[in-house]
C-alpha cells in the first residue's frame, strides 16, 4: 500500500503536478489489446452520452429517490476501470489493499465512527456503476449509510485471508467498492485491511484515506471534532469539468498523435515461454536493494531529474532485451494539477507514454537530453486520457496493438503511516496474483539506496530472467555514472 512521490521537472517541483503512483494502486487498465467487437459493444453502451446521430447528451436524470443520486457525467477514468472489470473478468489487479498491524486498545467503535465520517465526506466512497436500460453507464451517488468494519476471528494463515479478502470481487453495480475488515488476533493486536476498488480511488486518495481516518479516529478518542481539510469539490465536480474540455483534450490528443507516429506495435520483449491469449495475467514480483549514489550522479550531471534517469536506463535494459531501439514505457501522473483536489478520493490518475529513441550510438549524456526533452513535453499534454492518446497514436486495423506492456513508477515519499493515539501501527504488505503488464518497475527512493521491485507476468517469464534485468539496471547506472560520455552500446546494459 502506498501514496504517490513526487516526479518532478526539476528538484524541488510541486509534488502534486507530476506525482506518479505505484501501478497497482495507481495505474491506468491495459485495455489495448481488447478486440474490435469489444471496443464496439462498450462504445455502444456509453453511446447514450452523446445521444443518436451525434446530438448532445440529454440531461442528467432527476434523482431516482431520496437516498441517492444519479449522473451520467463519469471521467474517463470511471469509464476505463469499468471496461476493465466488465471485460477482463473482474481482475483483482484492480483491487487495491490497505493493511496495518495494530497493537495496543483499540476503540473499534470509535473506529468505526471514524470511518464513517470519512466516507460520508466523500461521495466517491458512496458510489457504484450500473447500465440503465439503455444502456447509459450511469454513477450512483448513495445516500450515507452505516460503514463499519467487520471484525473477523481467523483460524489458519491470516496472510492467505487477507490476500483472499483481497481478491474477491467487487460488484460494480451494487456497490459498496470499499470493504473493510478487522482481523482480531487477541486483546490487544489487529490487522486493519481495507479493499477499495481503483476505480473510486488512486495512491494519492489512498493517502487520504489513511490521514483523515487517523485524524477522525484520534479526534474521537478525545472527545474533539475531527480537523479535517474542507472539501470545496466532489470528484463528481471534477468529472463534469473533465467533460468539458473536449477542446483542451482534442488538441493533445494531436500532439500525441504526431508525436507517437511510426510507435512499434508491441515491445516485443523476448519471453521465457510464448505469449497466450488469456482474461487474468498472472503475477510475481522479485525485489533488489541498490545504491542510489550514481543514479543522483547521473541527474546532476545531465541536469535532469532521478525519474528521467531512470527512465533513460529501464528503456536501454527493455531495449536490449527486446532487440528494439524505439522503446515506448507507460508512467503514472497525479492529474491533481487544480489544488482543490488535493483533499479529495477517487481517481484522477492518468497514463503518460514515454518513448525513447536508442538509435544512432549515443552516449548516456546524449540519450538524456533525449528522454528529457520527451518528457517535458508529456507533461505538458498529461491532460488529455491515455485511451485518447492510444486511440490517436495507433491505426488499428484487425489484430489491435498494445501501447504500454512495461510500466515504471518512481516512489520517493515512504509509505503513509496510521497514527492511531495509544497504538503502534505497522504497515502490511498484501497483493494480488495479477499483474497488468509484461513488466512493471515499481522504484521506491530510500535514504542512501533505491528498492526496486519487479513486477512481472508470471506465464512470460522465469525469475531468473528478471532478476538479470534487474541486475543489468543497476550496473548500467553505475557504468553511466562512471563515464556518461562512453558511447551507449559500450555501456553494460546497453542494447547490442
Amino acid at each position: 500500500m502506498t501514496i504517490p512521490a513526487a516526479q518532478s521537472l526539476s528538484a524541488d517541483v510541486d509534488a502534486r503536478e507530476h506525482a506518479p503512483e505505484r501501478d497497482r494502486n495507481a495505474s491506468a487498465p491495459a485495455l489495448d489489446s481488447l478486440s474490435q467487437a469489444k471496443r464496439a459493444l462498450f462504445a455502444q453502451r456509453l453511446a447514450g452520452r452523446r445521444g443518436e446521430a451525434g446530438r448532445p447528451a440529454s440531461r442528467v436524470q432527476p434523482m431516482r429517490d431520496r437516498e441517492s443520486v444519479w449522473s451520467h457525467s463519469l471521467s474517463p477514468a470511471e469509464e476505463r476501470f469499468w471496461m476493465a472489470y466488465t471485460f477482463e473478468d473482474q481482475s483483482s489487479a484492480y483491487h487495491i489493499p490497505v493493511t496495518f498491524r495494530l497493537t495496543g486498545r483499540l476503540d473499534v467503535s470509535v473506529l468505526n465512527t471514524a470511518l464513517q465520517t470519512v466516507v460520508s465526506r466523500h461521495d466517491i466512497l458512496r458510489t457504484r456503476y450500473t447500465l440503465l436500460d439503455d444502456g447509459e453507464l450511469t454513477a450512483v451517488v448513495e445516500k450515507p449509510r452505516a460503514c463499519t468494519f467487520e471484525v473477523v476471528d481467523v483460524d489458519g494463515d491470516v496472510a492467505d485471508f487477507l490476500e483472499r479478502r483481497t481478491e474477491a470481487p467487487f460488484d460494480l453495480a451494487d456497490g459498496p467498492l470499499l470493504r473493510p475488515v478487522l482481523v482480531r488476533q487477541g486483546d490487544d493486536e489487529y490487522i486493519l485491511h481495507i479493499t477499495v476498488h481503483h476505480i473510486i480511488t488512486d495512491g494519492w486518495s489512498i493517502g487520504n484515506l489513511i490521514d483523515e481516518l487517523a485524524a477522525a479516529y484520534n479526534a474521537g478518542v478525545r472527545g474533539t471534532a475531527p480537523d479535517l481539510p474542507e472539501l470545496v469539490l466532489q470528484y463528481r465536480d471534477h468529472a463534469v469539468w473533465q467533460r468539458s474540455q473536449s477542446e483542451l483534450f482534442a488538441r493533445q490528443a494531436e500532439y500525441w498523435k504526431q508525436a507517437l507516429r511510426g510507435v512499434p506495435r508491441d515491445l516485443g520483449l523476448r519471453t521465457d515461454r510464448p505469449r497466450q491469449s488469456r482474461v487474468t495475467v498472472p503475477g510475481r514480483s522479485v525485489t533488489v536493494t541498490f545504491a542510489k549514489a550514481p543514479a543522483v550522479q547521473l541527474a546532476r550531471e545531465t541536469r535532469t531529474t532521478l525519474f528521467m534517469v531512470l527512465l533513460a536506463a529501464y528503456s536501454v535494459v527493455l531495449g536490449r532485451h527486446a532487440d528494439r531501439e524505439d522503446v515506448v514505457v507507460g508512467t503514472p501522473i497525479a492529474g491533481r494539477q487544480d489544488p482543490t483536489t488535493e483533499p479529495l478520493m477517487g481517481c484522477f490518475i492518468n497514463t503518460l507514454v514515454m518513448r525513447t529513441d536508442l538509435s544512432g550510438e549515443p552516449t548516456f549524456r546524449e540519450l538524456m537530453k533525449r528522454v528529457r526533452r520527451w518528457t517535458l513535453r508529456a507533461y505538458e499534454n498529461q491532460d488529455v486520457p491515455f485511451q485518447q492518446v492510444a486511440d490517436a497514436a495507433i491505426e488499428r486495423t484487425g489484430m489491435r496493438s498494445t501501447l504500454i506492456q512495461a510500466w515504471l513508477a518512481l516512489q520517493n515519499m515512504h509509505n503513509p503511516t496510521l497514527d492511531l493515539d495509544g497504538l503502534g501501527s505497522e504497515d502490511v504488505f498484501v497483493t494480488t496474483d495479477a499483474t497488468k503488464f509484461d513488466v512493471t518497475y515499481y522504484i521506491t527512493e530510500l535514504d542512501n539506496d533505491l528498492e526496486l521491485e519487479v513486477e512481472y507476468d508470471s506465464s512470460l517469464f522465469d525469475e531468473s530472467t528478471m532478476l538479470t534485468f534487474a541486475e543489468e539496471f543497476a550496473g548500467l547506472l553505475e557504468a553511466a555514472a562512471s563515464d556518461p560520455d562512453r558511447p551507449l552500446s559500450e555501456v553494460p546494459g546497453a542494447v547490442r
